[in-house]
């Protein structure tokens, strides 16, 4: 049913490259100024070149090499000693008697098991690439995602900066009326309370940046933050292609090949249980003396384990249960997959038809409805809660249009990693404040 379309080539490559990349602590990385400015693809080689994740998987791939290079070899031979008729009653009660036997003995396994134990740890390996792959798809998909987030809360804390201004503006215009007596005195207790709030609402995003840069600093591998602004034009919406297409390529992602990793790791141990049916032989030779009559004569042994199909008929029925488990898996797998998939695509869909309408059609609005309620409050037209409303309205709408366009790129982000397509790209532009 799965395209197996990833070449293991291309995935040994890629993990090599991550795995062979300095990571957080070692002596020629160095820290960037922190005013640095960051795009989405210096976030993402960061991750890359620091993460803790691949120092995990660095170890993890020399302990499966080590397991390999282990399976190859063969059962190692064995010295053997024995002393008879010794240091017992009687006439035995010394060594005259004694029978001294030395010798070599070597265990052959038949049925080509060594050749299945090693194929069984290849497939291991392979497995692990696998993993290492999709984690680390899964951590660029995380890194992507706190880019946005901090990209959102920047210009989330734009819109607050503009509202405190237009609150601090307003309460200078309240000002110059209560001075002149046009207004009552209460409507600058008002205008303060709108400034205040405002400065509220303004202190609250600068926190939720804070936070949503410790985030990112952590997804790249340091504790703290060692950048700047960011860089990205958050309104730019990427194209996507069309469902189908997904789906197809869906198909072709390390989280389906890891199922045909396991597929090829459970046939693998099913054959290695299968050879353990046929029985393996140690044989032996050797020299025995006899201290009574000073005599060397040879030694042959050899040993043949009984009952060798009957005890491995367990293993071999729980593997082959295992191997049958992997196509339901896989199926079930698929079938949660691409329903995913689908809903993700409809939430995608309508938060582009939601940006747009709001940046082309309620923004607008709502822009022009300020500045019609500014122009009439200056000319007494307007009251101050008319101008209140207006102002906290065209806050609400700009941070809806930034919601809209941040809710379109995290279900991108979601897209992409379920298809295993590299992280959405961010416009270099910078558009905070929109």
């Amino acid at each position: 049913m799965f395209a197996n379309s990833i070449p293991r080539a291309r995935l040994w490559a890629m993990l090599i490259a991550a795995l062979c990349t300095p990571v957080a602590g070692a002596s020629n990385v160095i820290a960037p100024p922190q005013d640095t400015e960051l795009s989405l693809a210096e976030a993402l080689r960061r991750a890359e070149s620091r993460h803790p994740l691949f120092q995990s998987y660095r170890a993890q791939l020399a302990a499966a090499e080590a397991r390999t290079r282990q399976a190859r070899l063969r059962p190692a031979p064995e010295l053997n000693l024995e002393l008879e008729d010794a240091l017992g009653s009687g006439a035995l009660s010394g060594l005259d008697k004694a029978q001294t036997t030395i010798g070599f003995s070597q265990l052959i396994e038949r049925g080509g098991l060594r050749d299945r134990r090693l194929d069984a740890r290849r497939a291991e390996r392979e497995g692990l690439v696998t993993e290492a792959e999709i984690a680390r798809l899964d951590l660029r998909a995380e890194v992507a995602r706190r880019f946005i987030h901090v990209l959102s809360d920047q210009a989330q804390l734009g819109i607050a900066h503009q509202a405190t201004r237009l609150a601090r503006s307003t309460l200078a215009e309240v000002n110059r009326r209560v001075d002149a007596a046009r207004v009552p005195l209460a409507e600058r207790s008002r205008a303060q309370v709108s400034l205040a709030r405002a400065e509220l609402e303004e202190e609250h995003a600068e926190h939720e940046l804070l936070s949503a840069r410790r985030h990112l600093a952590a997804a790249t591998g340091v504790m703290a933050p060692d950048f700047g602004a960011l860089v990205g034009d958050l309104l730019q919406l990427p194209e996507v292609a069309a469902f189908d297409a997904l789906l197809a390529q869906m198909q072709t992602t390390p989280d389906v090949l890891l199922f045909a990793n396991q597929a090829r790791l459970r046939a693998s141990e099913l054959r290695l249980a299968q050879a353990r049916r046929s029985t393996s032989v140690r044989v032996g030779a050797g020299l025995r003396r006899v201290e009574a009559t000073d005599d060397v004569g040879l030694v042959f042994s050899a040993a043949l384990p009984l009952f060798s199909r009957e005890r491995a008929a367990g293993a071999i029925a729980e593997n082959e249960a295992r191997l049958a488990e992997v196509g339901p898996a896989r199926e079930q797998a698929w079938l949660k997959a691409q329903a995913h998939l689908f809903a993700l695509y409809q939430e995608l869909s309508h938060a582009r038809i939601e940006y747009e309408a709001q940046r082309d059609r309620v923004v607008p609005a709502m822009e022009e409805a300020l500045r019609q309620t500014q122009h009439a409050y200056r000319r007494s037209r307007y009251s101050l809660l008319e101008l209140r409303d207006a102002q906290a309205e065209w806050a609400v709408q700009k941070a809806r249009l930034i919601e809209a366009a941040t809710e379109y790129h995290g279900h991108l982000i979601e897209i992409q990693r379920l298809t295993g397509a590299p992280a959405p790209g961010v416009s270099p532009t910078e558009s905070n404040a929109p």
